[in-house]
């Protein structure tokens, strides 16, 4: 299955080998490996940075034998990572319980680099959510927001808690109309039902 099919939660605190050796070329001065030796994809661990999006940070350049791999080690002092839009076309797989234990300092350092408060990544586990996130940026949800002197516009927002059904996010557009609210405002909203289809909609405060 390529990355582009995968849903982020899959691939979310994950060892991952990316298998795509154009993609794995781009990363071969980084690596601790003979010259000429060939790479076959990338051995990575799936994060989420908040304003760039979906990421994989590359833990080594990896050679495919079958169902057995040689890993390269990546000189740390770099930072190496290829964003989830730059690995779209590569085959994914999970290969987390296989070097858990190898690369849990790196993967320990990372977690602890992109840490979000437990309200923030709450958020990122409600599956009624799912429909609406960019397919890049996990956290970002398309809500509708309404006026009865306005059409409804759509704008994204950045989930930060839930409480109970109603959750919380930080508007990340500025509406053309007036809404009351305005780009980088918390705003509140939930999941609605408009002519049998689910929205995310903009609950006002006021």
């Amino acid at each position: 299955m390529k990355v582009e099919e995968k849903f982020f939660r899959d691939m979310y605190h994950q060892i991952c080998l990316l298998e795509d050796a154009t993609l794995a070329k781009n990363f071969y001065d980084m690596l601790d490996m003979p010259p000429g030796e060939r790479l076959d994809g990338l051995l990575t661990y799936g994060y989420i940075d908040e304003d760039a999006g979906f990421t994989f940070s590359i833990l080594g350049g990896a050679q495919i034998f079958g169902q057995r791999l040689k890993i390269f080690p990546i000189n740390y002092k770099a930072a190496a990572f290829v964003r989830r839009n730059g690995a779209l076309e590569a085959d994914v797989k999970i290969l987390t319980d296989e070097y858990a234990l190898a690369f849990r300092d790196r993967m320990a350092m990372i977690n602890d680099a992109y840490a979000v408060d437990a309200a923030r990544e709450q958020t990122r586990f409600i599956k009624n959510l799912d429909a609406f996130r960019h397919p890049v940026y996990p956290d970002d949800v398309v809500v509708y927001f309404l006026s009865s002197k306005h059409k409804p516009e759509l704008m994204w927002v950045r989930c930060v808690a839930i409480d109970e059904n109603i959750l919380t996010g930080k508007l990340l557009n500025e509406p053309t109309k007036d809404f009351g609210c305005h780009e980088g405002d918390l705003v509140k909203f939930g999941v609605a039902q408009v002519n049998g289809q689910n929205i995310l909609l903009n609950l006002p405060t006021k």
